[in-house]
């Protein structure tokens, strides 16, 4: 069994897709027919771009090359966790700690499945570490983003009640263990809510590609398990650095909660 091809001017029928989109926020004056056109735009413009950069580097296997592109995906889904946390410190200071998290979390699901479980030879093949590993990367930079905004807009919010903790005696941990509980516990639901429901509410990104591919079913099946169980780690490590690095960023080296702007 081969995949079914999709022609160009069959793809474009896909448009009228985007186009009930643009019709229906319109008609809602929601104000988002610019985003969606622009949206639909780069979204073709990228994936055709990375598909023929995929392309030639299956033709012509390079680590470098590889290990350099997971490089240029982690900056840029580091970049992207940090844009919008109004109440956080900036972009330019959050970006190394979110960088940290994301690579942290990442590499631990990652490597280890590559190196014991799926096993490709070279285990570095870029048919594999490639799209399994942008898909921990993407998750890992949703989780950092849901944390920080979390953690540091309770912060603010929750300014004086930190403050007269640490003044009773809290030490800064202390003082913001059940905001930092809470921002985890939102960040890893919507894992876990896929973790429970997958097979029963939809088949996967991964799963439906393989079948369609003309994969045996119980093989992708297998494959999804292994990547669901990644992304479980993704968001727990990557949540648990984010939390980490965000207390850190709320206090001075004196244990004071630092002054908002």
């Amino acid at each position: 069994m081969t995949y079914l091809e999709i022609p160009a001017p069959r793809l474009a029928l896909a448009l009228g897709l985007i186009a009930l989109a643009i019709g229906l926020s319109r008609l809602a004056r929601l104000g988002l027919e610019r985003d969606l056109g622009l949206g639909t735009v780069r979204a073709a413009v990228q994936l055709t771009a990375i598909g023929y950069g995929l392309r030639l580097l299956f033709a012509h296997p390079s680590p470098l090359a590889i290990f350099g592109l997971l490089a240029l995906m982690t900056a840029v889904a580091a970049f992207t966790s940090t844009r919008r946390v109004p109440d956080g410190p900036g972009t330019r200071e959050l970006f190394p700690y979110a960088l940290v998290a994301i690579l942290g979390g990442a590499a631990i699901a990652v490597l280890p499945m590559m190196l014991f479980v799926i096993r490709p030879k070279p285990w570095f093949d870029g048919r594999y570490v490639i799209p399994i590993g942008g898909m921990m990367l993407s998750s890992a930079m949703n989780v950092v983003a849901q944390v920080f905004e979390r953690l540091f807009a309770t912060a603010r919010v929750e300014r004086p009640v930190i403050e007269q903790a640490l003044a009773l005696g809290a030490t800064p941990a202390q003082s913001v263990a059940p905001y930092m509980r809470a921002a985890l516990r939102g960040a890893l639901t919507p894992t876990i809510n896929g973790l429970v429901t997958v097979g029963l509410v939809a088949l996967p990104g991964m799963m439906t590609g393989q079948i369609v591919s003309g994969a045996a079913p119980e093989q992708a099946v297998r494959y999804q398990i292994v990547i669901m169980y990644q992304l479980v780690a993704v968001a727990a490590v990557s949540g648990y650095l984010a939390a980490a690095f965000a207390r850190r960023l709320l206090f001075t080296s004196g244990a004071r909660l630092r002054a908002e702007g």
